[in-house]
């Protein structure tokens, strides 16, 4: 039998079903690999073994009586904002280091244990969810699996390393500027940023109200799927077929508005090629790509701020300087400002609702730019701003980030397939076919094998 390290979560739940592989056979295999390769890659922060155990044999139980739940017995972690009951949540962070342990857990989480799910974790998470992966932070930042003096992206990094260097078969992030569709690009994996507001983000430590989401990281589409639906009852269904799509290409955002890697520009152009042997696809002009930069990071800012103001304004000998620069100009943006970069959103986020009254889906890539050097300032710097993944942030719509190929340096390149509000079934099955196609998973295995387990 294959190590269950490289299998999805339906392939596991299919072995636990059929009695080949038990949850507690699979987790004593997931808790070796972390100790063998966390100390590389820097994903998790912390492990919960012993709560971990329990739960697996809970999850064998369940499957000898037949009462298994939706993810029985799939191991999981969390980034390192999201509340887990009698544990810190220290948000990478130093400010609170020394905080209190949480009472409860998150709704995400309670949702995802209620399934069967595993929790066996914290994982990395740049500062406050806007910090950077600098070597002055708390913790040291997680390196990507493709090549590990890179960075794995953020802020949900240790999530994107842990689930694309095979630890764990999914994580949860949070996105308010992209931080779960840029590790998912750069670490060769899914990334869902959800419907703005369809999942609670109770015991989630907040960065930007309006804009914060929560959700899935994964390897497969139907793995994504799968546990986007124990998070939410109610999904919406879609009967999809691949020919009959109408298909916009925000084309602007990366040969106009920014010019991006020559690499990612080509990456994204085949697999745009994919698509128009199966559907209609056509070009789709939208607002200039730093109109949704500026108001996005202005509300970021704003709201930033006033979240964590007496941190800053008291304990600035405790944040990274990048963060504390990220977070503190937001003090300096006026209320009159603010409002009308609220008014703006709405404004920004009606067009992309128009367009996708025309089209099914809409392309464009993830980032811009390979994954940098980890803790290069001078490259965080240029870097930061150099993607596609704040417009939908500012509508709100649904966003999975996918990979579509690989650079000459043997480094992942991602795009997004964004849907209408509530279309996350349908983006996520386009997903998988699409992975499905290029083979996807077996040239990812080939590489990540080589690199950390030989």
């Amino acid at each position: 039998m294959e190590d269950p390290s490289f299998l999805s979560v339906c392939d596991l739940i299919n072995l636990f079903k059929l009695k080949k592989l038990s949850p507690v056979e699979n987790l004593t295999n997931t808790l070796n690999i972390i100790k063998k390769l966390n100390p590389k890659l820097n994903a998790f922060i912390s492990i919960s073994e012993k709560k971990g155990m329990i739960q697996a044999k809970l999850s064998e139980q369940h499957y000898l009586n037949n009462t298994n739940r939706k993810l029985e017995g799939i191991p999981f972690g969390v980034k390192d904002v999201i509340d887990v009951e009698a544990e810190k949540t220290i948000n990478g962070s130093k400010l609170f280091e020394n905080s209190d342990l949480k009472k409860d857990n998150s709704f995400i989480v309670s949702k995802l244990i209620q399934e069967g799910a595993i929790y066996i974790g914290k994982l990395h998470t740049h500062e406050l969810a806007i910090g950077a992966p600098t070597f002055t932070g708390l913790n040291t930042p997680a390196s990507n699996p493709w090549n590990l003096k890179k960075t794995a992206g953020g802020s949900s990094s240790g999530s994107g390393s842990a689930v694309g260097g095979y630890l764990v078969p999914f994580a949860l992030g949070t996105d308010t500027g992209g931080s779960i569709r840029n590790p998912s690009s750069m670490c060769g994996i899914l990334g869902l940023k959800p419907t703005y507001n369809s999942l609670k983000m109770r015991g989630i430590q907040p960065l930007a109200k309006t804009i914060d989401t929560v959700g899935p990281m994964a390897r497969t589409g139907k793995d994504i799927l799968l546990i986007f639906s124990a998070l939410k009852e109610n999904i919406q269904n879609y009967n999809h077929n691949l020919k009959n799509l109408k298909i916009g290409i925000i084309e602007h955002f990366y040969n106009n508005d920014f010019i991006a890697n020559q690499e990612v520009g080509a990456s994204f152009e085949k697999a745009v090629k994919m698509f128009e042997e199966n559907g209609t696809v056509s070009k789709i002009y939208l607002d200039n790509l730093k109109t949704y930069h500026r108001v996005n990071g202005m509300i970021m800012a704003k709201e930033g701020y006033l979240q964590f103001k007496k941190q800053l304004e008291f304990h600035k000998d405790q944040i990274d300087d990048l963060t504390f620069e990220r977070l503190f100009k937001g003090k300096y943006i006026s209320d009159e400002d603010y409002h009308n970069a609220i008014k703006k959103k709405k404004e920004l986020s009606h067009k992309i609702y128009e367009a996708l009254k025309i089209f099914d889906i809409l392309l464009t890539p993830t980032n811009f730019d390979l994954p940098f050097d980890l803790g290069d300032l001078k490259q965080i710097n240029k870097y930061y701003m150099r993607h596609a993944r704040s417009p939908f942030n500012i509508s709100g719509n649904p966003a999975i980030s996918i990979p579509c190929g690989i650079s000459k340096t043997n480094l992942p390149i991602g795009f997004q397939i964004v849907g209408r509000k509530n279309s996350e079934e349908l983006i996520a099955k386009i997903a998988d076919e699409f992975l499905l196609k290029i083979d996807w998973e077996n040239i990812r295995k080939k590489k990540i094998i080589k690199k950390l387990f030989t």
